[in-house]
């Protein structure tokens, strides 16, 4: 699977940003949640991180929801340790 495909430039390098945490801030309908769960699939894939050493954070239960399915069907079975979560469920 080309995890590249369909995306533009800067979604790209987002993607793969390498140089410490990213935080990503754009409008509705820009494609955060396609380049977090991309991002996520990228870095365990080219073992950057380990699945337990990623933290995604919402502000929605639905959003939480949306990210660990996505990223559930990029990946192979077996990542379980990912943390997905809400800022309120997290604090």
């Amino acid at each position: 699977m080309n995890i590249f495909e369909n995306l533009n430039p800067q979604q790209k390098k987002a993607i793969t940003y390498s140089d410490g945490p990213l935080l990503i801030v754009a409008g509705a309908g820009t494609g955060k949640t396609t380049v977090i769960t991309q991002r996520v699939a990228w870095l365990i894939r080219e073992k950057k991180a380990n699945p337990d050493e990623i933290l995604a954070i919402t502000f929605t239960d639905k959003a939480a929801g949306e990210l660990e399915e996505r990223i559930d069907q990029l990946m192979p079975y077996g990542y379980v340790d990912l943390w997905i979560s809400t800022f309120h469920a997290l604090g």
